[in-house]
């Protein structure tokens, strides 16, 4: 629609913040009548959308809001459920799709020592360090770097990125340059898949798929019995999207960990 994209499917990965979803047995039956190249229309007094063979009628009482609207997190709920957090991805023994061994980076970064750190994870602390600063040429350099990279509808740096985002929206933690860098490069650039660049554009928004926001929740509030339970729901989203997804939001949370205001504030 215009410049941007609508989902239309089931909700196997949750509800999506461009989404319009159905239920998962009724797909497989659109797909069937669907041609590629027709027209699509969007009748608004009947609240439909028209293919060429069947229309899908929206139900406005069930639409949703995918905003995160935390009015009060608990900075030291956040901080006490990091730990958990963290274990949590650790324990999936799977690398990203970067093949950031998730379980010996944290540890690099909780004992300092970056000796045995990859190129990956190298990079991925820059970026960690890059979300705070003003300096545009660093934050230039970091976001090309992981924008688009790795392979598949949503590469594994825009998954990365997602979930940074998706860590500012509950601690602020992203400086204003960084957001408005990114979005430039979103709006301005082709670096990204069309899929990636709408997901940015909605995080950027603080709007994020269902999957994603359960896992934001559960860590604002420090409630680590629903975060061990989210986070793996999260972590079986895709071939790597979800870890990917969830590394970025752990960038975002080990950043604050080193933040000595945050530590304050609890």
């Amino acid at each position: 629609m215009g410049d941007g994209l609508i989902f239309i499917g089931g909700m196997k990965n949750g509800q999506l913040p461009f989404g319009i979803h159905l239920d998962d047995e009724q797909v497989p039956q659109l797909i069937a009548l669907l041609h590629q190249g027709d027209a699509v229309l969007y009748d608004r007094v009947m609240s439909s959308l028209f293919f060429s063979s069947f229309c899908i009628k929206l139900d406005r009482p069930r639409a949703y809001d995918s905003t995160i609207g935390l009015a009060e997190v608990q900075p030291e709920a956040l901080l006490s459920s990091l730990g958990v957090f963290a274990s949590e991805i650790g324990a999936y023994r799977r690398p990203t799709g970067t093949g950031i061994q998730v379980e010996h980076f944290t540890e690099c970064i909780l004992v300092r020592s970056y000796a045995s750190c990859s190129d990956h994870e190298h990079k991925a602390i820059q970026l960690m360090n890059s979300v705070q600063m003003q300096s545009l040429s660093l934050i230039d350099e970091t976001l090309r770097y992981w924008m688009g990279r790795g392979n598949g509808l949503t590469p594994s740096g825009d998954d990365m990125l997602t979930g940074i985002l998706a860590g500012d929206a509950i601690t602020g933690i992203c400086s204003d340059r960084f957001r408005q860098h990114l979005s430039e490069l979103i709006e301005l650039e082709a670096l990204t898949t069309d899929i990636s660049r709408e997901y940015l554009r909605y995080a950027l928004k603080g709007q994020f798929s269902s999957v994603v926001s359960n896992v934001l929740h559960a860590l604002a509030l420090g409630d680590t019995g629903n975060l061990m339970k989210r986070t793996r729901e999260l972590l079986s989203v895709g071939h790597s999207s979800g870890l990917d997804t969830a590394f970025g939001i752990l960038l975002g949370m080990l950043t604050i960990g080193r933040n000595p205001i945050w530590h304050k504030k609890s």
